[in-house]
């Protein structure tokens, strides 16, 4: 880990001092192109078969820069599992670690064409690159996008959109160049992640004034488990977003494949949100996840969500059906996330 952090900031300081010739002709200060900010959660879970528990999930602190020139940058450092409080074990802060989300710099080719350096999320479907506790409607995320692939890519990335008619491409290919990296605490280790991504918007050419982002995306990766001689994946997927009226429907399907084409599992997820009144909506899930060598798991998720503010929400939701999972289980939470 202090090895990773270490060659990041290296990375980051270079980087930087790259930078500084690119703002020679502009009057105000380099720093001057920072800013802060980030994200924070707690839930209070009620399992059905565990003691009730408020946790404290995470406390995200971002750090961007951007003087409008052809450079970025955005750094994400959380703190994952900050506390918990349980009746038997009052306050607990053992499980707490430090989790180096993303670190990258983006440097723009052309109008359609970037490249990102660092370390990212993987560009896998949607909920992955979305996945902040304010940007979504449930506490708990689907278990297919957890399981089935690495949740981050240290390395390189292509990406843009290219403008067609009325609808636009967004293209991702991306490659990893460095495998020592953390995963969240539990998550299998991968290295050699390679794929891509690519979408296709406003794919029904909606023009009503209510219409929304209509969105469906395919995506293709491989990658090997870290252990030695672990076995190699490739992945397929499909996912979609379509924003209409009063409705929020998206959802994400996944086949896995190993080495000889062997099955390697699979899992998909399909999600509705829909606006009641004053900013409340009422939120249905339906996921399933197969695995080789684990029990099936087929769930079902219902809830309301209040937003708050923009930048606020309010969560109940009820989780059923079959499958435990430590960090999603089974039964009753309510959730606050904002940003900050």
């Amino acid at each position: 880990m202090f090895t990773l952090l270490l060659r990041c900031a290296v990375s980051v300081i270079s980087l930087c001092m790259m930078c500084k010739p690119l703002l020679a002709e502009e009057e105000s200060s380099f720093w001057d192109g920072f800013r802060l900010g980030g994200y924070t959660s707690v839930d209070l879970n009620v399992p059905r078969t565990e003691s009730t528990r408020l946790n404290w999930n995470e406390l995200a602190m971002i750090v961007t820069w951007d003087k409008n020139t052809r450079v970025k940058f955005f750094g994400e450092l959380d703190l994952e599992d900050v506390a918990s409080y349980t009746h038997r074990q009052g306050l607990d802060f053992r499980d707490v670690y430090i989790n180096p989300e993303r670190l990258y710099f983006d440097v723009n080719l052309t109008e359609r064409a970037n490249v990102r350096l660092g370390r990212f999320l993987t560009p896998l479907g949607r909920w992955n690159q979305l996945h902040a506790s304010p940007l979504v409607w449930t506490a708990s995320r689907p278990v297919a996008t957890t399981e089935l692939f690495p949740t981050f890519t240290s390395g390189i990335q292509f990406f843009g959109t290219v403008p067609f008619q009325e609808r636009s491409l967004d293209y991702q290919i991306y490659s990893a160049t460095m495998n020592a990296q953390p995963e969240s605490r539990g998550e299998t280790q991968y290295k050699d992640m390679r794929g891509g991504r690519i979408a296709i918007n406003n794919v029904f050419n909606f023009t009503d004034e209510n219409a929304g982002l209509n969105t469906i995306g395919l995506n293709y990766a491989t990658y090997r488990e870290e252990q030695s001689f672990g076995p190699k994946y490739k992945i397929l997927g499909i996912d979609f977003l379509l924003e209409f009226n009063r409705w929020e429907l998206s959802g994400e399907a996944y086949t896995r494949k190993i080495d000889h084409g062997q099955g390697g599992g699979s899992g998909a997820y399909l999600q509705s949100a829909y606006l009641i009144k004053n900013d409340w909506y009422w939120i249905t899930r339906l996921e399933n996840l197969h695995q080789p060598n684990t029990p099936n798991a087929e769930r079902w998720i219902v809830g309301v969500t209040k937003r708050l503010k923009p930048n606020q929400l309010l969560k109940f939701e009820v989780v059923g059906g079959n499958g435990e999972y430590e960090d999603i289980p089974r039964g009753f939470t309510t959730s606050f996330a904002m940003m900050y």
